[in-house]
């Protein structure tokens, strides 16, 4: 099976998100991404239901099987990075880090979705652990260094109001 990935934003990257979907996909065993059909990377999710309990654009969503069709997962790249320095785009370490978190995260929902029976209130720390377990597999030299600056960049945007 064959995951579509459409790139739908307009703002220029010094980064082929295709490209990097593709690889960031490639560790991960093709049943657990079984009826997947579509990752949509867009600029912004527009709308309430975007928005996380501290009123934050998400980075990306997971859209269930519907009638036929298969399971999407839009991307936020707006959200994603954030107040990110485009500075910080010629690292692709970190670019790729920062788009690994919210892919592997929503890729986590669709597993619960589609092979566990996860309760409602235990979603986010299912999505979060298969994150983590895929962080780890991809970056596994880099992840502490990485960790430390992901929690860095966190706090300090956290701490930044939202425009």
């Amino acid at each position: 099976m064959n995951i579509i990935i459409k790139e739908e934003y307009r703002q220029s990257y010094p980064i082929s998100f295709e490209k990097l979907t593709r690889k960031l996909l490639s560790i991960i065993p093709k049943k657990e991404i079984a009826g997947i059909g579509e990752i949509i990377i867009v600029d912004t999710l527009y709308g309430s239901k975007y928005l996380t309990k501290k009123g934050k654009r998400t980075g990306g969503q997971y859209y269930f099987k519907n009638k036929g069709e298969l399971a999407k997962i839009k991307l936020s790249l707006s959200a994603i990075y954030r107040g990110m320095p485009r500075i910080l785009f010629y690292f692709p370490l970190i670019a790729e880090f920062a788009f690994a978190s919210v892919l592997y995260h929503e890729i986590g929902h669709h597993i619960q979705y589609s092979t566990h029976g996860i309760k409602k209130e235990n979603e986010e720390d299912f999505a979060d652990k298969y994150k983590t377990k895929m962080l780890a597999k991809r970056f596994i030299f880099w992840i502490i260094p990485l960790i430390i600056i992901y929690i860095i960049l966190k706090i300090y945007y956290s701490l930044k109001p939202d425009k």
